[in-house]
C-alpha cells in the first residue's frame, strides 16, 4: 500500500526520534508547517500509516499512541547492510 507524502513525513519524524514521545503539536508543525489544519488530519494520516505498516496485526506493534500527548515508534529498526 503506497503512503502519501504526509504519512511518510510522519513516519520519518517518528523514526528520527524512535523510542521517544513525539507530541501531536510537533508532528503537525513538521507535516503542515506554517498552516493551520484540524487535528483530525493527523489522525487520518496516522491511520493510513498504521494500515500500511500492518500495525497491531500478528502481534506486531510499531506505533503507540499516548492519549492526548502524542505518538511513539516502538519497534526496533535495522538498516540494511550495504555490500562493498
Amino acid at each position: 500500500m503506497p503512503l502519501g507524502s504526509r504519512a511518510l513525513e510522519i513516519l520519518i519524524a517518528l523514526l528520527e526520534r524512535r523510542g521517544e514521545l513525539v507530541s501531536k503539536q510537533d508532528l503537525m508543525a513538521r507535516v503542515w508547517p506554517n498552516i493551520f489544519v484540524e487535528p483530525a488530519n493527523l489522525t487520518v494520516h496516522m491511520s493510513a500509516l498504521r494500515r500500511a505498516l500492518r500495525d497491531g496485526r500478528d502481534g506486531h506493534r510499531f506505533i503507540v499512541n499516548i492519549p492526548g500527548r502524542g505518538y511513539c515508534f516502538v519497534a526496533s529498526v535495522e538498516a540494511p547492510k550495504r555490500g562493498n
